[in-house]
């Protein structure tokens, strides 16, 4: 699927606060213990998030590489992963490689150069110890990283999966990027399907677990070939400490969309919840909650499949690549188009995943309890390109790909939220 590369506004408010607040927050201890309303009356009564349940504190830089020789994170950004462990972040790379960087304080502002460079912690490493062809096929993607119990787990992907051969996603490794660690690809759940799981991941709370059926969750959402993953957000619940234990690895799925069960649309069509254009991040179950917050972008105009263009009256001629033309001035690739977009959240509510764990409820018939447009500050780029939790202070980190860009490079910028 193509993507717009950049993202013209004439508006600069913020739609979420955008006030500079010291980064100081009080740790939320729901994530470990629960809070005392879970305790007596269970999760099911926890509080919803609404459209202003997010702070927006600013972003940061992320460093540049130590020599020449490697990429960095120009052009990355995505998959990321908090470590509670250090206080920091590892983010993925667009050439496969990770790094572990440091979290400075965040700025608002709509000059990157305002902004601080986070420091790098763990130098640029392949966390699968070259052994993404594995996987299968061509264009390998690095599509999720989660800390959990002292390890480092990740998912990978074949890009453009035509005839939906993959079979294994998920691994894990050390903490220590340089520590020979990789436990090889495993399957989760149904092999055939892996193109539903092979990407996002995140924790489930420890008030949902039993509900869910496992303390994290993994999915995969608008990646090509579309028949071959979900037509929306999506979550399978399951247990990292399985892995190595079974192969495939056991799963519970909670929320999903296929080709048969659209619910939220068709691909070839656009709407406020889902189209073709629609992109997803990643996904955080909030502690002390209720919400599966999912983060992306959606297309808001007329859906269009060809070359975009910014000159109308090319509009709906034939572009000489078996397509037309479709305006969209920020995004001149051949593929899916509906101009403009939105940054967005889709807020699930965990008691209809719940519903579905339990048999009383069909995976495609659950749909978002609200889908909420906001806005970013620097607005040169409408990808996003990971979505990191820190349960403890409730903060969310989100990387928006190809915004900081420095002579050749083109880094991404990292944006903190806090959960009200």
């Amino acid at each position: 699927m193509n993507h717009s590369l950049s993202h013209s506004r004439s508006a600069k408010n913020l739609l979420l606060c955008a006030l500079t607040i010291a980064f100081a927050v009080p740790p939320v201890h729901a994530a470990s213990g629960g809070s005392s309303e879970s305790s007596s009356a269970g999760p099911s009564t926890l509080p919803l998030l609404q459209a202003g349940s997010l702070e927006y504190l600013g972003a940061f830089r992320v460093p540049d590489p130590e020599s020449d020789n490697i990429m960095g994170f120009s052009f990355g950004g995505g998959p990321m992963a908090y470590n509670p462990a250090g206080n920091s972040l590892f983010i993925g790379t667009l050439d496969n490689m990770v790094a572990e960087v440091s979290i400075p304080t965040p700025v608002v502002s709509g000059d990157v150069s305002d902004m601080e460079f986070a420091e790098l912690l763990q130098s640029f490493a392949d966390p699968t110890e070259g052994s993404l062809s594995e996987i299968g096929g061509d264009l390998i993607n690095l599509g999720g990283l989660l800390v959990f119990d002292g390890k480092l787990y990740g998912t990978a992907y074949q890009y453009y999966d035509a005839d939906g051969l993959q079979r294994v996603s998920h691994y894990s490794r050390d903490l220590s990027l340089d520590t020979p660690s990789f436990s090889g690809f495993h399957g989760l759940w149904q092999p055939t399907l892996t193109g539903f799981v092979s990407g996002y991941l995140a924790t489930v709370p420890a008030e949902w677990q039993s509900a869910l059926q496992g303390p994290a969750i993994t999915g995969q959402c608008c990646i090509p070939i579309v028949t071959r993953t979900s037509y929306g957000p999506d979550a399978v619940s399951w247990n990292p400490n399985e892995l190595g234990n079974a192969d495939p690895i056991p799963g519970t799925p909670l929320v999903l969309y296929t080709a048969e069960h659209p619910t939220l649309g068709e691909w070839e069509g656009s709407n406020p919840v889902y189209g073709g254009t629609t992109q997803m991040a990643g996904v955080v179950l909030v502690a002390g909650t209720r919400t599966a917050l999912y983060f992306g972008s959606n297309g808001q105009g007329e859906f269009c499949y060809g070359t975009g263009t910014d000159d109308p009256d090319l509009v709906g001629q034939p572009d000489n690549e078996g397509g037309t033309y479709c305006y969209d001035p920020v995004d001149g690739s051949k593929g899916p188009h509906a101009y403009p977009y939105n940054f967005q959240t889709w807020a699930y509510d965990l008691n209809d995943l719940a519903a579905v764990s339990d048999g009383q409820q069909e995976l495609w018939d659950v749909v978002p309890y609200g889908v909420w447009p906001f806005e970013l500050p620097s607005d040169y780029s409408m990808t996003l390109g990971g979505v990191a939790y820190d349960a403890q202070r409730q903060l969310i980190y989100v990387s928006q790909l190809w915004t900081d860009q420095d002579g050749y490079a083109n880094r991404p910028l990292i944006h903190v939220f806090h959960v009200r």
